[in-house]
């Protein structure tokens, strides 16, 4: 089949991203599994881009603090580009997916959990690896000014800042990112593609709503440097505020959405006269 260009009709997308949650449902755990330490290892590409590059002018920053906003904006998106482009997954994207299932009434409560596990730990693992090869293997990030921008961020957005404040600003992370997912596959060709993947989560970049994988890799690469937090407080102050509050993100404010309008009354997906989830051609 010729790829397809142009833009998706919104039901028609939803159709798409219900496919693709019914498809990672379903999928052996150990392709999910390995799916997700590569995803984590491209997003944290992206992420040592967005410090290289947003703490580099120093001296520009100091008189207009924006500027590194914006370039880590710009910067830390490629990562989620690469993953989707190169077929990896992120955690981030499996509560707009098991949303939809869920209210299709697909798959079993074991396979929910057995996903989600799979993913959560390989991005987990995916960004503490890059963590120690941007930092002690390769010394790629330990020199100043880069060491004390991440130290920096970290002291201010998880260390000083407050629990419920994290999770809020989290919930906005997991919106975000599932529309720059649905706008992916709303879109077919690759330059729009990348613009959709990209826009939203440059939104949630710059203004530091954070992201499980982003985060993963961003505070374990800070307490590698010398941030001024445990263990317990990366359990407490990250994975758990953070994981929590992007699903609630993704699965409220895109999955919800979706199947609301898009997806009403359980409409089969595909028109397939079984009402599977599988286009015909599949």
């Amino acid at each position: 089949m010729a790829p397809s260009t142009g833009t998706l009709p919104p039901h028609e997308a939803a159709q798409a991203v219900l496919r693709n949650g019914y498809e990672h449902l379903t999928e052996p755990m150990l392709r999910t599994f390995a799916q997700n330490i590569y995803g984590a290892l491209l997003l944290s590409a992206g992420g040592l881009l967005a410090i290289l590059v947003g703490a580099g002018f120093p001296a520009i920053q100091e008189d207009n603090p924006g500027i590194q906003r914006l370039l880590q904006g710009a910067a830390f998106p490629v990562g989620l580009v690469m993953v989707y482009f190169v077929g990896a997954e992120l955690f981030t994207g499996y509560p707009m997916w098991f949303t939809l299932t869920a209210l299709q009434r697909k798959g079993t409560f074991m396979e929910y959990v057995n996903t989600a596990v799979a993913s959560w730990v390989g991005n987990l693992l995916g960004t503490l690896f890059f963590s120690l090869m941007s930092t002690m293997a390769t010394e790629a990030i330990t020199q100043e000014p880069w060491r004390a921008a991440v130290v920096n961020q970290i002291t201010e957005d998880i260390v000083e800042q407050q629990f419920h404040i994290i999770l809020l600003r989290a919930i906005f992370c997991g919106w975000l990112v599932t529309v720059a997912m649905f706008l992916g596959t709303q879109n077919q060709d690759g330059i729009s593609r990348a613009l959709c993947l990209h826009f939203p989560f440059f939104i949630s970049t710059v203004a530091r709503f954070p992201h499980t994988v982003e985060y993963m890799y961003l505070v374990s690469t800070a307490m590698i440097l010398g941030a001024p937090l445990s263990i317990w407080g990366f359990i407490w102050k990250v994975l758990l505020p953070v994981t929590l509050g992007n699903i609630i993100g993704g699965a409220l404010f895109t999955g919800a959405y979706l199947a609301l309008i898009h997806l009403p009354d359980g409409t089969p997906v595909g028109g397939a006269p079984n009402g599977s989830l599988l286009d015909s051609d599949e």
